[in-house]
Order: C-alpha cells, then sequence, then structure tokens
C-alpha cells in the first residue's frame, strides 16, 4: 500500500491538526451546523496563519513564502482558510 505524500510544511500540517479543535468545539460542544463549524475553521486557519506571519512583516514575501508560515501542496494555509470559508458560506446559504 502506498501512501500519498502531504506536500507542505511541519506547520500547515500542524495548523490543519489543530483545526480540529474550533471544529470540535463549534459542532459538538455549540451544537452548529456543518456549514457554521467550517467557517469557524476556515477562520482559524486564516488568522492562526496570518499570525504566524504577521511576525515576519519585515521580510520580503512574508505573505507568501514557503518558510514564513503554513504552506500545504503550492498554496499558504491563509488561502486555504479563505476557500473553506467561501465554500461553506455559499454551501450555507442552499
Amino acid at each position: 500500500m502506498s501512501l500519498i505524500p502531504i506536500r507542505g510544511n511541519m506547520l500547515g500540517i500542524a495548523l490543519f491538526v489543530l483545526a480540529a479543535i474550533p471544529a470540535l468545539i463549534l459542532g459538538f460542544v455549540f451544537k452548529l451546523s456543518d456549514a457554521a463549524s467550517m467557517i469557524g475553521v476556515g477562520l482559524f486557519l486564516l488568522v492562526a496563519d496570518l499570525l504566524i506571519r504577521a511576525a515576519s512583516r519585515s521580510k520580503k514575501g512574508w505573505l507568501f513564502q514557503r518558510e514564513l508560515g503554513g504552506y500545504l501542496f503550492f498554496v499558504p494555509v491563509w488561502v486555504l482558510g479563505i476557500i473553506v470559508v467561501i465554500i461553506n458560506v455559499v454551501s450555507g446559504r442552499r
């Protein structure tokens, strides 16, 4: 059995693992809908990655460089957070 490798850095993977915390709190404790819980997860990813990257604002390309924040595949984690929010806002309106 071969596993598909996850392309990214450890910080990016760690942010997605930590995103389980807001998912559990919003979904199981507060009993919010799936769309609302995932919007919270997306916002967590967005804010957490941007806070980490903000510490490197003085460096050129701090917003997109792989070494300065979370990164999965070819996308910074904050971009993936925005995508999660948009998808769930659209699906939550149906």
